[in-house]
């Protein structure tokens, strides 16, 4: 039998449902004039941070459903993205298609969104011998990581790079750019674009006519490397222009073979107990990320090593250069080896293992610039008692 209490609670629990209905009622009257009566109010994405979980709030009588699906983790086996790469070679014409690319999506977002996360999309671009894209530019900004061992060329406001497997080319917003491949066998590579995050934004467009680009001097070249890439030596003067864009690089290649140099160098530290050894690729000024909107990074974890459990409300995508291993998210593992790309999104558990008998060494991409200019970058890990740790 119902006590005094839960007969008053019910009673007004029925009472509030006939006042939603009665609005919602209204509300069909209101739709026309483009306004709409509160009836219940915005579910969180989040629960506190402060509580260290990455659960998302249960949906309640009033609450609205979240009006932006956050994306799920999740590996892209290197083995299924080729075949198609495959595939495209031979039927698709680059005069067809414009890019010979196969986009990664997230299952979170089905066929409504081209991206990994939010902020970042992912497209494996695949150039035959002679094809050749036409010179652009467009406000997003993007790279190229080199996943054959040839990469073909990239002119990027006139300095022609010729990279290799693991090389990394930016062409920031605001640089005219074009790609090609003259070699005899077909060029591989990753294009990482903020393309989602602009395009929400509004501000995404694209020009092709070269005719009216500013004159870059064609630089010689090499021209990153010997301009821009020695560290603590700063030119004092500008040779000329490097695109349009503001708050991004002016080196246009930041090469494997130094980045695992620095790795090498580092690998006899101890590192973080989160990230294993840890390097980050910055505007060889400032010091800042490469762009205003992603952070670029490389992550070496020797035979065996493990993390301890991090979380930060950045996503990141990861790409598997060389080795083997897992990472776990929420308690779900996903096993990942070389080429593969994984997503592990904001505020989720991770932990990364090498299983594999030599390094691993993976690239990863995170919108964690734009968080935090946003004001709401944050990170926990635990220690190995398990115990909570705000970084």
């Amino acid at each position: 039998m119902a006590t005094k209490k839960e007969e008053v609670q019910s009673d007004r629990a029925r009472e509030l449902e006939l006042i939603i209905n009665e609005l919602d009622e209204l509300n069909e009257e209101a739709r026309d004039k483009n306004v709409w009566i509160r009836t219940k109010w915005n579910l969180p994405n989040q629960k506190a941070w402060h509580l260290g979980t990455s659960d998302t709030p249960e949906r309640g009588a009033y609450n609205l459903g979240m009006e932006h699906v956050p994306p799920v983790p999740y590996v892209w086996k290197w083995a299924n993205t080729e075949q198609y790469l495959m595939k495209l070679i031979d039927l698709c014409p680059l005069e067809l298609t414009e890019r010979q690319s196969v986009l990664l999506t997230n299952p979170a977002y089905g066929t409504h969104g081209v991206k990994v996360a939010g902020t970042m999309r992912i497209a494996i671009s695949i150039y035959k011998k002679g094809d050749d894209a036409e010179s652009h530019m467009h406000s997003p900004n993007a790279s190229r990581t080199i996943i054959s061992e040839s990469g073909g060329f990239t002119m990027v406001e006139g300095e022609r790079i010729e990279p290799v497997r693991g090389d990394l080319v930016f062409t920031p917003n605001g640089t005219w750019h074009a790609h090609g491949n003259e070699g005899d066998k077909p060029v591989i590579w990753a294009d990482t674009l903020d393309w989602p995050l602009i395009d929400y934004l509004g501000c995404a467009w694209n020009r092709n006519d070269w005719e009216n680009a500013a004159d870059h001097k064609n630089p010689e070249m090499g021209f990153s490397d010997k301009f821009y890439g020695h560290g603590g030596i700063r030119p004092r003067f500008e040779p000329h222009p490097r695109g349009e864009g503001i708050g991004s690089t002016d080196k246009f290649l930041y090469s494997a073979t130094d980045t695992r140099a620095a790795l090498n160098d580092l690998r006899g530290f101890d590192g973080s107990p989160y990230e294993g050894i840890s390097v980050e690729f910055v505007q060889p000024y400032s010091g800042e990320p490469t762009f205003s909107t992603i952070s670029y990074r490389a992550q070496l974890l020797r035979p065996g090593e493990a993390t301890l459990p991090y979380r930060h409300t950045a996503s990141t995508i990861f790409f598997v250069l060389e080795g083997s291993g897992h990472t776990d998210v929420d308690g779900e593992r996903f096993e990942w080896e070389k080429n593969d790309f994984m997503v592990v999104p904001n505020h989720r558990w991770r932990t990364m293992v090498n299983t594999g008998k030599t390094d691993a060494i993976l690239y990863s991409y995170t919108d964690q610039p734009v968080v935090s200019k946003i004001g709401h970058y944050r990170e926990q890990g635990r220690d190995k008692s398990g115990a909570l740790v705000d970084l």
